[in-house]
């Protein structure tokens, strides 16, 4: 991951780096652990003093989203639902093999033993909870809060972030049990929670989830249904702040206005035995983000042979070693070009 800001944005280079590091972390690029870029390359692709950077990452810290350690750097520090530490992964494994074992003995299979202890949870702990959830647009709001009360059975209440000085929603906060914000919303539920004297969770898509979207987006325009339009550019910007810089991005939709494009090309750098690497991720990234900002359908094409057989065609032209090397990426993109064309040829 890449973390690239810009002070001429309007957003504060703190916002741009929390966005960005919540963006990573939902479309599953990065995981609680997970080392962030150091103080020198952030400094350094941003053009920033390191201590502004450093700056930025204590704050963060204070945010309960990165951990500093000394002499290591920079850690993801958002809890992971879906992980645990190794030695309580030990003892939770040794505490769950020995209930499926005395389930067992009661002749309970472990999927009809999971069942009841779900029941038996919901029925106990969340009788009766109900719960708050933030968020800045309709259509986040009521989807999480449908998806609590489906799911986990709470009463949940969806409130608008513009909408808390309102009397029924500062009633709704002074009677629930929890409130409830994405990690995009982390600082001012914290402030609301603390006003409220409530515990503050945090709700999350599923991991698969924006990937899922960005492997849609490679096959053709992708259409989504929804019933409010307001949290589209924020999904947008989301999907593209993923280590690219904006305005590479804005340049390549002005391209596409200017030749009325109707589909995007990119090539995929795989290893010569066909394995996809980080190269070959961060190519995906970068077309999924080309995806959201122009709306277009992206194809990605194996481009391995296409550097050597761009430097061969130019010196069998007759170009100097230095012309050669200016001139192999845009051959290399003609070629692969080609090689998309004859593919769609009956």
């Amino acid at each position: 991951m890449k973390i690239r800001l810009d002070r001429d944005r309007h957003e504060s280079l703190l916002d741009q780096t929390r966005d960005q590091i919540i963006s990573a972390l939902h479309a599953g690029l990065m995981r609680r652990g997970d080392r962030l870029p150091s103080l020198r390359q952030v400094s350094g692709l941003s053009r920033l003093n390191v201590k502004t950077v450093m700056r930025i990452y204590a704050q963060l810290q204070q945010e309960g989203l990165v951990v500093l350690r000394r002499g290591s750097g920079a850690f993801l520090a958002v809890h992971d639902p879906g992980g645990f530490e190794p030695a309580q992964a030990v003892s939770l494994g040794r505490l769950l093999r020995r209930h499926l074992d005395e389930a067992a003995g009661m002749s309970l299979t472990p999927a009809t033993y999971a069942a009841l202890v779900q029941r038996l949870v919901s029925r106990s702990v969340l009788k009766d909870r109900s719960v708050a959830v933030l968020e800045c647009n309709e259509e986040q709001v009521r989807l999480y809060s449908k998806e609590l009360t489906t799911r986990i059975g709470v009463k949940a209440h969806p409130i608008l972030l513009e909408n808390l000085s309102g009397r029924s929603e500062t009633s709704i906060l002074r009677a629930c049990s929890i409130v409830a914000v994405t990690d995009f919303h982390v600082k001012e539920g914290s402030e609301i929670a603390k006003r409220f004297h409530k515990p503050l969770v945090r709700v999350r898509l599923r991991r698969d989830y924006l990937p899922a979207i960005m492997e849609a987006s490679r096959r053709g325009r992708l259409t989504m249904i929804v019933s409010s339009t307001a949290f589209v550019p924020a999904f947008k910007r989301a999907l593209g702040l993923l280590g690219l810089q904006r305005e590479h991005l804005d340049r390549i939709a002005e391209l596409v206005k200017e030749y009325k494009v109707v589909r995007i090309v990119v090539g995929l750098p795989l290893h010569m035995d066909g394995r996809a690497g980080a190269e070959a991720e961060a190519a995906r990234r970068f077309g999924a983000a080309v995806a959201a900002r122009t709306g277009l359908p992206v194809d990605f094409v194996d481009e391995r042979w296409t550097t050597l057989e761009a430097e061969r065609t130019l010196r069998a032209l007759g170009s100097r070693a230095g012309r050669v090397r200016e001139r192999a990426d845009a051959v290399a993109a003609s070629l692969l070009l080609r090689t998309w064309l004859d593919r769609r040829r009956p």
